[in-house]
Formats: structure tokens, sequence, C-alpha cells
């Protein structure tokens, strides 16, 4: 027996699809039957794998058989108790299968699409602790289930991917669950000790004299009164003579001047003056002198912050406890100035990926920054006229620079395990002596005529992450640092200077190694 023509299998199908719509099986009035798709008590439904095919033995012979779309499957006839219906196109179909005496013998469903039989297997091949299926609709690849980490769904959809390869019309979808915790909450820790020697030791000499003959003469007075000194009445004070007066013919003066290059000048200490002036009678002929400043300086600068911040597993978060300052980037024909905010401060971004239970994948950027006037960008000088009508330069624009530590890496850790992510030891000198040349190679004396600037900057950083695997809390569970303050009230303020009532009792502040109420999170 042969497969019916498919011009006949359209005509008998649209003439059954012309009827009016009854209930099935159901006779109207004018005594028309009408079966529906699957609405029959020989109904089945039937998957078939593309380009393959499945065979179906029958419990009475077959006259006839109609496919609706014969594209998407066929039929074979083998015997008249024996089809092989076989998979030509994804899709959806039914077929309908009559005896002799024209009474439905079975009413398939057909649906058609591709054979994941075969990718189950592989699956469980290499993947065996994966729980999942894998269906298909309308062509598209469909993962569910659940898996014990995120490494086994990457590697579920990489088989998945790798078996619909070569059809560009497939697409896999994931509908997956992971068994594992997937919050994680990281904590950096970042630690800095800056210190700093300065030394600055400078000496300085003046001196001046004047010599030769005098230039002219003038007229002195020879007596004067002097109070006190036990003479009574009134002295003669109107005799007076000739005598040398100033200036000498001749003078020479000498003067160092060695100043602080690296700090800019004397930052303070011990600063001394020594003097001396020689007179040839009542008028200076020669002076000398000598100042010193001398300055040893140590300071220590401590620097601790510890962001904390949580994200799901796959997803970024940034933390940035700081400022931003103006930088100008465009300036248009009116002379408006656009600006761009450059942030500083302690900054923090990551990504975790949870591997497994109790292991994670970190992508981290840390960074400390801070404004300094060191590298900033001085703008154009533009010179102005003060109320006395001097001109005075000034700058037009100064933008800050940024002193920068910054550390990124991918790092894998467990559940509450640290690692020191980065580690900076810097140690930078600069000195300078000023001398005079020549009289510096004296020695001792040499000495007195130059100036030493030292300065030492000792540097050294840690930074710690610390990643957890977190549940979230209840409210009540969560403590701030403003619970217990309360304000003072103004009798308080007023007579005894206080500013809050109520906030820590003595000796008892919050510190990390003493604060164990919960904050926001479960630690497993």
């Amino acid at each position: 027996m042969n497969v019916i023509n498919p011009i006949l299998r359209a005509s008998a199908l649209a003439l059954t699809l012309g009827l009016t719509p009854l209930v099935s099986n159901a006779q109207n009035l004018m005594g028309v039957t009408m079966i529906e798709p699957g609405d029959t008590n020989v109904s089945q439904s039937i998957k078939l794998s593309l380009n393959k095919s499945t065979v179906i033995e029958l419990a009475r012979p077959a006259a006839d058989v109609v496919i609706t779309n014969p594209a998407i499957a066929d039929a074979v006839v083998q015997t008249a108790q024996r089809i092989i219906f076989r998979g030509i196109e994804v899709g959806q179909t039914n077929a309908f299968i009559f005896d002799r005496n024209g009474n439905p013998i079975l009413n398939l469903e057909i649906t058609v699409d591709v054979d994941t039989s075969t990718l189950d297997t592989i699956i469980a091949r290499y993947v065996p602790d994966a729980r999942v299926t894998v269906d298909t609709i309308n062509g598209s690849l469909v993962v569910a289930g659940q898996v014990d980490s995120l490494v086994q769904s990457d590697q579920v959809m990489r088989l998945v991917t790798a078996y619909a390869g070569g059809d560009d019309d497939a697409q896999v979808l994931n509908m997956m669950s992971i068994a594992a915790k997937d919050q994680v909450m990281l904590e950096v820790r970042i630690v800095e000790m800056q210190r700093t020697v300065v030394k600055q030791l400078g000496i300085n000499l003046s001196g001046s004299t004047s010599f030769g003959d005098f230039a002219n003469l003038v007229e002195r007075q020879l007596f004067a009164d002097v109070a006190g000194d036990g003479i009574a009445g009134i002295v003669d004070t109107g005799t007076t003579t000739l005598a040398p007066g100033l200036p000498f013919s001749r003078t020479f003066g000498f003067q160092s001047s060695n100043g602080f290059n690296v700090a800019g000048g004397a930052l303070g200490g011990l600063s001394t003056n020594f003097g001396y002036t020689n007179f040839n009678g009542s008028d200076p002929q020669s002076s000398a002198g000598a100042a010193i400043d001398a300055l040893e300086r140590i300071g220590i600068v401590r620097t601790l912050a510890e962001p904390n911040i949580m994200a799901v597993s796959g997803e970024s978060a940034k933390f940035l406890a700081g400022g931003e300052f103006p930088v100008p980037v465009a300036q248009d024909n009116t002379g408006a100035i656009s600006v761009e905010f450059k942030p500083f401060g302690v900054g923090l971004a990551f990504t975790p990926v949870v591997l497994s239970e109790g292991r994670i994948s970190l992508k981290i950027s840390t960074e400390v920054s801070e404004l300094s006037n060191q590298g900033a960008f001085q703008g154009q000088s533009v010179a102005t006229v003060d109320a006395n009508g001097n001109v005075v330069p000034s700058q037009s624009l100064t933008i800050p620079s940024l002193v920068v530590r910054r550390a990124e890496s991918t790092i894998e850790l467990p559940s509450g395990g640290s690692t020191m992510l980065a580690g900076l030891i810097q140690s930078r000198t600069r000195q300078t002596i000023d001398q005079l040349p020549g009289i510096k190679n004296i020695p001792i004396l040499g000495a007195l005529f130059q100036s030493r600037d030292f300065i030492n900057e000792e540097t050294e950083m840690v930074v710690i992450v610390t990643p957890y695997l977190v549940d979230p809390a209840r409210k009540d569970q969560l403590r701030t640092p403003a619970d217990g303050f309360v304000n003072a009230s103004d009798t308080k303020t007023v007579l005894f200077g206080r500013l809050n009532a109520l906030y820590a009792e003595p000796g008892k502040g919050i510190t990390p190694e003493t604060y164990n109420a919960p904050v926001g999170f479960i630690e497993e």
C-alpha cells in the first residue's frame, strides 16, 4: 500500500476543516460528525527526532493515511498494519489513519524537534553531578535543572553550545539554578604608614667695613648736659669744634645667602642671629653678623580604610568614600567652560563569581587617592592692577593633582580566607647642600659657609582582602554606629559642656576587636 497523494490528502483536510465546529464525535441534526485534532479516544502525541523515523504497528489494517503538513513529517506505509513516520523539519503537524470503513484508527499529534538523547548522555559523562535535562522547543535547546556551582553550569552550557554548533538557527536557553550561595561580601583592609624626616641646618654670614680718610669735616658739639652725671647746673653746650664725619672714603662688605631648596625655605626650629659693630669714635666703622637656622622634624601618618561591600555572584559592585573635584574639559565660543568631575578618596570595585561551595573568584580594583599641589596644573598667568597701581600677576586656573595608590587583580579565595592583594614599600630621599665655592673645602671653617636641606620620606602600604558567602539578616539584628546616641539637653550643654547625653559606656568604645554585634550579614 502506498502513501495517499498529497493533493487528495489536502482536499480531505480542507473538507474536514470547512465543517461547522461541533462537539467531538457528536452528531448534529444533519448527521455530520467532526473529528478535531487531539480530541478523540484514538488520539496520541508523538515526538519525532529530526531526520529520524518511528515505526507504528496498528491493531487492524489501515486504508488511508492523511498528513496535514508533509513538509514537517511524512509516512511510508510498509504493510497494512505497519506505518513508518519520519521527521523532516522542526515543527508540528498531525496525521489521521482510517480503516476500510472510514473509521479512525489513530489520530497522531506529531512534534518534530532535535534529538537530545545523545546530548543527555554527553552531559552525564562529563558532568556527572549535574542534575539537568535538555529539552527542545521549536529548534531551541532548553537546559533546566540544578547544578552545584557556577563552574558546573558553565561546563554544561559549553557542552550544549558545542552540540548545537552545527546549527546556526539553534538557540540555547539556560534555565539552570545553582545550589551554592551567590551573595558575596568583600572586606578590604588598607593600611598605610608614612614616616617623614626633615633636617635643616643653614649658616649665613654677613659683614662690612669702612676704611680710608674721612671724606669731610663736620661741626660737632663738645659738651652736652647728661642727666644723672652729678653735675649741678646747666653745662655749657654751645662750644663746638670741627671733626671728621661720615662717610669713609672706602667701604667693603660681604654677605652669604644659602637657601633651603628642597623644602623651599626654613620650616622653623631654632633661629639665631649674632652681630658685632665696631665704632671709630662715635661713628660705626665695621660690622659682622651670623644667622643660623636649625631644624629636625619627624612625622608619622597612619592611614586606615576598611570598606565593605556586597554583590551577587557575577554582578559588579562599587564603593567610594571621598569626593569629586571639577576639571575643565571644553570651552565654547562664548567663553563658557564645561567641567567634568573626577572622583578621589577610598574606592573599591569588584566582581565576584562563586565557583563552588566555599570557593570564590574575585576581580578586584581598589584605590586610595588624595588631592595634592605637587604636579598641579597652573593655568595661564593673568596680570592685574591693585589699588596702588602695581601690576600683580596671578594664575587664572589651578587644577590639583592626585596622589594615587591603586591595585587591580583577579584572585581565588575560599569563603573567610584572606590574602594580601598588594604591598608597597617606598623610600624617597632628597638632599641639597648650598656652599660657597672655594671656601667649602676649608676644613671646619668651610661648614660655616653652607646650608644643608635633607628630607627622607618612607611609605609602607598593604591591602588585605577577605570574601565571605553571606545570607541576609533580619531587620532587628542590624546595628548602626548611631545606635544609642542621644543629644544632650540645653542645660547639660550650657552648664557642663556636654554634646551628647549617651553614646557609649566609658572605656567601651566601638573597635573591630570589641564590636561583636551583627552588622548586616551572616558569615559562613
